[in-house]
């Protein structure tokens, strides 16, 4: 037996874990997508929001942002594509823990597999719902801690509430935190919910795992051939600065102006289409996934100064 914690560790980061054997975010040949992998558009409104934190800091000459939990480099590929007006200043660093997925990590960032002392961004997107968790299940006896049994059951089972501790989750944030610049900031994206919420609902709602663009039972079987992931508890977390959901951040940073702009450069190359005109006419069907009020839209975002 051993604690869920525990597992997760080594089912997702051990040298037989997940991510060390191909897992990653994605499309072909992948196990799942997030909203880099919908399209570059997500990467180029964070572009966008680059430009505006790098205007409101002094425009200054070294401008450190980092992609945390980068996997295969999506994100950065997408900020880089986008040519924001601090490009001159940017650094790059993409963060992962995994070499496999390191490998992978464009020309033109600094791939590592820790954070940096200093940042001025710090991003992540769907990081702290597959750091490591406890979980508890309430008994006669209280709130006791969960095990994993080899067969992949869990015990105690008395079908009481269970909640998520999201220990790893907290420490990263504040750790993260920070490694901030005075005027930096760190901005999450991740599903998530309150403990009061999770504890009223199933835990396989919320306790997931995925493969080959499945969501698939029995998380903690079979470990290293799948996803292990948690809906995030926010309110476990260090108090954000200002938290919203996707959809709204996504509209304070200029999605709408730039699905318009794709939209007119559609029309004036429909008649002869090249590569850019059909990435341009793609940005209506990714805004229309990345905000989606029932998906990906809904997610949270927690935002937090040093």
């Amino acid at each position: 037996m051993e604690s869920v914690y525990a597992f997760v560790e080594r089912a997702l980061y051990g040298p037989d874990g997940f991510y060390e054997h191909g897992g990653r975010a994605g499309r072909r040949g992948a196990s799942f997508v997030t909203s880099p992998e919908v399209g570059p558009l997500f990467g180029a409104v964070l572009a966008r929001a680059l430009d505006r934190w790098w205007d409101d800091a002094g425009r200054p000459d070294e401008w450190v942002v980092v992609d945390a939990g980068a996997g295969p480099g999506t994100l950065a590929r997408a900020i880089l594509a986008a040519a924001p007006a601090c490009a001159g200043a940017l650094r790059l660093v993409c963060v992962e823990r995994t070499a496999a997925q390191r490998e992978l990590h464009p020309d033109g960032v600094a791939s590592t597999d820790r954070l940096p002392e200093a940042a001025d961004v710090i991003v992540a997107n769907e990081l702290l719902d597959n750091l490591a968790f406890d979980l508890l299940e309430r008994t006669d006896d209280g709130w006791v801690p969960v095990e994993v049994h080899p067969d992949g059951t869990t015990r105690p089972d008395t079908g009481g509430p269970r909640v998520p501790v999201a220990t790893a989750a907290a420490a990263w944030v504040i750790d993260a935190r920070r490694r901030l610049r005075p005027h930096g900031r760190l901005v999450c994206f991740d599903y998530a919910d309150t403990t009061a919420a999770l504890a009223a609902r199933p835990w396989t709602d919320w306790v997931r795992a995925f493969a080959g663009h499945e969501l698939i039972p029995d998380p903690f079987v079979q470990p290293g051939t799948r996803d292990v992931t948690v809906v995030v508890p926010w309110d476990q977390l260090p108090t954000p600065d200002r938290s919203t959901e996707q959809a709204t951040w996504l509209a304070e940073h200029g999605i709408d102006e730039l699905v318009a702009e794709g939209i007119a450069h559609w029309q004036a190359h429909a008649a002869a289409p090249d590569l850019t005109a059909m990435r341009m006419r793609s940005r209506v069907r990714e805004a229309e996934a990345l905000t989606d009020p029932a998906g990906l839209g809904a997610f949270w975002v927690g935002e937090w100064r040093p």
